[in-house]
């Protein structure tokens, strides 16, 4: 079976406390607020850092842990990201430049802090045409280009940094893989990033409607994905939105609270970041091993509106 064989991350340097956030924008708010709606305590800002520069270090830091000869035998990579600000190149070509990937076809998803679910699914089916060679996915986002800081109830929750896993191939699927993929109208358009004619785009979100959409329709999702596919499972490894939703999930599933996966505090929220990052946390950290032992399930929910699962075997 295929498998994910290495993880990497980058975060920038700049980390800021709640406290000089607001500070920094004048925002009408406080570190016990931000905590006790969020669990949100600091997040990393790229500054003046590229978007495809935040990728192409993720990239790097996980090539550093594999032979030199791999990056030569990549054939896809894979960027979901929201906050991209050019076009073109995408940010997958910008990564296969910056690592000199060569012979790779590259690619971007837009999914929103789904994406990274997404990019793993067609990785996944990428994985079934090719006998050997390898797969590059990075979840990654610059946050900061498109937050409106005027508005303190989106801007204390986001922050900028990029994960990324490594799938060897051998013409068969992820070993252990599930998966399914949803999508619905957002009817209230609660997660939209609009550009005007006088400013860059922004994005604009109805926070307590997408948090009402995560409690009432993804985690009954997730609920049902448990219990028709997956027997046991070491983690879940969610995107972080909110700490106080993993809390919910935790409570309506009746999921061990040590057995959901957390850096919200640390990172706030990335997007198509989170899941990779996070990921890559629990590797460092020798919580998950790669030895294809373990098992977990991943969970993505964010705009369009959309939501998916993930379970496979690490």
């Amino acid at each position: 079976m295929s498998r994910i064989i290495a993880t990497g991350a980058y975060l920038p340097n700049e980390a800021i406390t709640n406290e000089a956030l607001i500070a920094r924008y004048q925002l009408d708010s406080s570190d016990d607020w931000i905590v006790q709606r969020s669990g949100i305590r600091q997040r990393f800002f790229a500054g003046e850092e590229s978007l495809g520069s935040l990728a192409i270090k993720a990239a790097q830091d996980l090539l550093a842990t594999v032979d030199d000869d791999i990056r030569t035998q990549i054939r896809h990579i894979i960027v979901a990201t929201m906050s991209a600000r050019t076009e073109t190149p995408s940010i997958a070509c910008q990564v296969q430049a910056g690592i000199e990937a060569s012979n790779a076809w590259a690619f971007d998803v837009n999914g929103a802090c789904s994406g990274f679910i997404m990019a793993l699914d067609i990785a996944n089916a990428l994985s079934q045409t090719q006998a050997t060679g390898y797969t590059l996915v990075i979840g990654a986002e610059k946050m900061s280009q498109i937050i409106d800081f005027s508005d303190r109830s989106t801007a204390v929750l986001f922050g900028d940094g990029a994960g990324a896993v490594l799938i060897e191939h051998d013409g068969q699927p992820l070993l252990g893989y599930k998966g399914e993929l949803h999508s619905v109208k957002d009817e209230r358009n609660s997660i939209v990033v609009q550009a005007t004619a006088k400013s860059d785009p922004v994005m604009a979100m109805e926070g307590r409607e997408v948090f009402n959409f995560v409690k009432r329709t993804v985690i009954r999702s997730l609920g049902e994905f448990i219990a028709n596919h997956v027997a046991d499972y070491d983690y879940l490894i969610p995107h972080q939105a909110n700490q106080r939703l993993m809390d919910l999930m935790s409570m309506q599933l009746g999921i061990d609270k040590q057995k959901i996966a957390s850096n919200i505090a640390q990172t706030a929220n990335t997007s198509a970041a989170s899941i990779p990052l996070l990921l890559n946390q629990l590797v460092e950290t020798s919580k998950i091993l790669l030895s294809g032992e373990q098992a977990v399930v991943l969970t993505g929910f964010g705009g369009g509106l959309s939501w998916g699962h993930i379970y496979l075997h690490l």
